[in-house]
């Protein structure tokens, strides 16, 4: 081999200033990338600070701006017609996915990866993360090769597929928090003081509720409201929750028990 190093590649992180954005300068430092970040917000110590041109020679351009800045950020990253791979990590893809088309049909190489975590967490291992494939395998592959080695579980599936799956995973989990927190609210359940007092099933439902509560309520709704297939699936659960409450409280035992028998077998749960 040569006595010469070999170059470090390249990683330009637009939108870096934020909160994951400076989780994912740090890994990606640590994957051995020369990291700089572009921010309109400013830079972040102890990386170099960046014009957005650079996003046209960098190896790869990681777009991390916020959820209602991320259609504004990328379509500014590809206008600069990038030579390496373009990844975004938005966690709704509606408004990218004209842009991710457009990008594909002219010859770049695009990607889009959404993790489902958010920036508290202190390592990545044993959380989840999503490639799409934008329509270039190639692509999808490269930005699978971004996180691996890091103890993820990564799952990669066609980028249209992507807001449907988070309309009924993840929309849906943040708008039971809310709604089982403003009905413990209104019924003046406080979950302050638990000890003594909390089944295991409420301690994980608070557990649950606190994560979201603290999220900004702008991320909450963009979330919601940004994904179309968001409300269906709220629409979907209101259903459902009547029809419990009908069981409970209105049917025979044997409608009840014939309904969380067919839920233990779609959930494989065996008895």
């Amino acid at each position: 081999m040569s006595g010469r190093r070999a170059r470090r590649r390249k990683l330009l992180l637009v939108g870096g200033a934020g909160r994951m954005g400076r989780l994912l300068a740090r890994f990606f430092r640590r994957k051995g990338f020369s990291v700089a970040i572009s921010d309109p917000a400013g830079g972040v110590p102890g990386f170099r600070q960046a014009a957005p041109g650079e996003a046209a020679t960098a190896d790869v351009v990681v777009v991390a701006a916020s959820l209602s800045r991320s259609a504004e950020a990328l379509a500014a990253v590809l206008a600069e017609e990038p030579k390496g791979l373009v990844v975004d990590i938005a966690s709704v893809k509606a408004p990218l996915l004209p842009l991710l088309e457009a990008a594909r049909l002219r010859g770049l190489s695009v990607a889009s990866v959404h993790p489902m975590f958010g920036p508290t967490v202190r390592g990545f291992r044993g959380h989840d993360l999503i490639v799409c494939d934008c329509g270039d395998a190639n692509a999808a592959r490269r930005a699978r090769a971004l996180f691996e080695g890091a103890g993820l579980r990564i799952a990669t599936l066609p980028v249209a597929e992507h807001d449907p799956w988070i309309a009924r995973t993840m929309g849906l989990t943040h708008a039971l928090a809310l709604g089982a927190a403003a009905a413990l609210a209104a019924m003046e359940v406080t979950p302050h003081r638990l000890e003594g007092r909390a089944s295991t099933s409420f301690r994980r439902l608070v557990e649950m509720i606190g994560p979201i509560l603290d999220q900004e309520a702008e991320l909450t709704r963009m979330i919601q409201a940004g994904n179309p297939e968001g409300e269906e699936a709220l629409i979907q659960f209101e259903r459902e929750i009547v029809s419990v409450r009908k069981l409970l409280y209105h049917e025979p035992i044997e409608r009840l028990d014939a309904t969380i028998r067919e839920l233990r077998k779609a959930f494989g749960r065996r008895r």
